[in-house]
């Protein structure tokens, strides 16, 4: 079995709010590269499945947050030059991974047919 040491990393903020600060494993290099394979794996059977949507960027091989700005002006040219209405609405998402309950996120896993066993 192996174990991780877990610190504190300070993101911003006042320094004495706990909150300002997220959690970090520091792991051996092989739990590292077994963590890498895994990751690989679930992005590949998730891309073969067609389980990401075409509007995910970000995280995927080919698929950068720098092509979705491109993606996102080429749509607004579009509709600029043919004289539609845009309508933008932006979203702040800094804190929503932080609070993903890990129930929640295990059962996502097992209902798109991950191994019970990688998950354990």
């Amino acid at each position: 079995m192996e174990y991780a040491h877990i610190t504190a990393i300070f993101k911003k903020g006042s320094k004495s709010d706990p909150s300002n600060y997220r959690p970090i494993s520091l792991t051996s290099v092989i739990c590292k590269l077994m963590e890498s394979l895994v990751r690989d794996h679930i992005i590949e059977f998730f891309s073969q499945n067609n389980y990401f949507s075409i509007n995910q960027f970000g995280f995927i091989k080919g698929r950068s947050t720098a092509l979705q700005l491109l993606c996102i002006m080429d749509d607004w040219t579009k509709n600029l030059d043919i004289g539609a209405q845009i309508d933008v609405i932006y979203t702040d998402f800094a804190k929503a991974f932080d609070t993903v309950p890990h129930y929640r996120l295990l059962n996502k896993l097992k209902l798109y047919n991950i191994s019970d066993k990688l998950i354990a």
